[in-house]
């Protein structure tokens, strides 16, 4: 494990992090966010059972502008427990961080939730974003979010992962303290692409193969939902790909960035 890794694996932020900056508020909410580099950039979103410390052994492998969030409701991120925590409504959020910060075009990476709002963001701000990277979004079951938080949360981490993937007890206690039980409470409908909502920027689609949170026919017709689209098969990696396999996320978007500096992304 790298020596970030390890912090993290404390339950502790990165190391260099500090206070996080604070967007300005969309509908109430504020965004808190890691930045660090400079030239093109990549926006990475969490998962619901994260934070955006998930990102924290992709975020040091990338050489360029790296933005990471907290999806509103979690984190540092504004807490308001009456807002909208919904995936139009984070949607809504990281495009006006994209437009606040004037990142232009972005690599846009999720995992999670934070797949379903990097897909939604693609469809309705194309201009905003060169290339998408993400996993398939969850369908959560019901039964998953039955007891306290740190319940669900220990529950998710050891039973979606690949087997032997345990986070350390004080990771789980920091994720606690950051979480909210709404990200995992949206319709499956919200948290997979379908109807006309046709992503037009090039995609890579990571697929976590031992991830039990994907359902076989989220790639029914995956070709008329995406314009662009590159799928590639994770073996041993389960649900939380940016912590257990980062050098996949890394890898992705680094090509994605490639393929943007060619001109091929737009």
């Amino acid at each position: 494990m790298t020596t970030v890794g390890s912090h993290l694996a404390a339950g502790l932020p990165p190391l260099d992090a500090g206070h996080p900056a604070m967007s300005r508020p969309v509908d109430g909410f504020r965004i808190a966010y890691d930045r660090s580099g400079d030239g093109p950039a990549t926006v990475l979103l969490h998962g619901g059972h994260g934070d955006r410390t998930d990102w924290t052994d992709v975020a040091v492998r990338l050489d360029h502008t790296v933005v990471a969030p907290d999806l509103r409701g979690v984190g540092e991120s504004d807490r308001w427990p009456g807002g909208d925590v919904s995936v139009a409504a984070q949607a809504a959020g990281v495009s006006g961080l994209i437009e606040e910060l004037r990142l232009g075009p972005v690599v846009l990476a999720g995992y999670g939730i934070g797949a379903a709002v990097a897909r939604l963001v693609a469809v309705r701000h194309p201009r905003r974003v060169a290339g998408l990277v993400m996993t398939p979004p969850p369908v959560v079951p019901v039964w998953s979010l039955a007891g306290t938080a740190r319940d669900v949360l220990d529950r998710g981490w050891t039973s979606w992962s690949a087997p032997g993937f345990v986070p350390s007890p004080a990771r789980l206690e920091h994720l606690v303290r950051h979480y909210d039980r709404r990200l995992l409470e949206m319709p499956d409908d919200t948290m997979c692409p379908g109807g006309a909502d046709v992503v037009t920027v090039p995609t890579t689609v990571l697929w976590p193969e031992l991830d039990p949170l994907v359902p076989e026919s989220w790639f029914d017709g995956l070709g008329t939902r995406f314009r662009r689209v590159t799928v590639r098969g994770l073996p041993g990696v389960g649900h939380f790909v940016p912590v257990e396999a980062p050098s996949a996320f890394v890898d992705a978007v680094q090509e994605m960035l490639v393929e943007r500096k060619r001109g091929r992304a737009y």
